[in-house]
């Protein structure tokens, strides 16, 4: 790569409970994490996930210095095992960098919202940067725009985009997510009922 050091190193993709007690256990990747940043290979460490945000509490519960955080961060998230209403308190209280993605929802909030919209709110969060996906350069272009004519919104402005997002938000749109509901329906109809 041509560098003696990388600005940001992160444990990518974690998502569940055990890779956390693999991570911090004798020999886990946390030794290396900080190794490399004591040796001055990297400058920040941080970690990445979509999965669970009990996880991510597990992964800062286990370990107070991390750099950053990336977590999904969009407008059906605090209607779903929400990483806003768990994770995002948390991280911002450390001072974090927080990196969101999945503000769009995998696109799949576009039928419900626009991007202008989705931006919006994720960039009102306490994030420092979100990641986001393009396939033309007419909505690359769009992105910048929208990013320069950024206002962020108010908590009474917030409030009602949190509440369209409410009949649409689940494991059906965010399927990156833990399915908790598919586990209370498989244990619903396990039921005998009596009348």
């Amino acid at each position: 790569m041509r560098t003696g050091y990388v600005d940001l190193w992160q444990l990518h993709a974690v998502g569940e409970h055990e890779e956390v007690e693999q991570i911090f256990g004798p020999g886990g990747a946390i030794e290396a994490f900080e190794a490399a940043k004591k040796a001055g290979k990297c400058r920040f460490i941080g970690f990445t996930g979509h999965h669970d945000p009990h996880v991510h509490l597990a992964m800062l519960k286990a370990y107070e210095k991390f750099d950053s955080i990336l977590m999904p961060m969009n407008v059906a998230d605090p209607g779903y095992l929400s990483f806003e209403k768990l994770v995002l308190p948390v991280a911002a209280g450390r001072g974090m960098a927080i990196q969101g993605m999945k503000s769009l929802g995998n696109a799949k909030l576009l039928q419900d919202f626009s991007v202008r919209e989705c931006l919006r709110y994720v960039l009102s969060l306490p994030v420092n940067c979100v990641a986001i996906g393009c396939t033309t350069i007419g909505q690359l272009e769009d992105d910048v725009r929208f990013a320069q004519q950024f206002k962020p919104l108010s908590a009474e402005e917030m409030d009602p985009l949190r509440k369209r997002a409410l009949d649409i938000a689940g494991p059906s749109l965010e399927d990156w997510k833990r399915n908790t509901q598919t586990r209370a329906s498989k244990a619903d109809s396990g039921k005998v009922k009596h009348g």
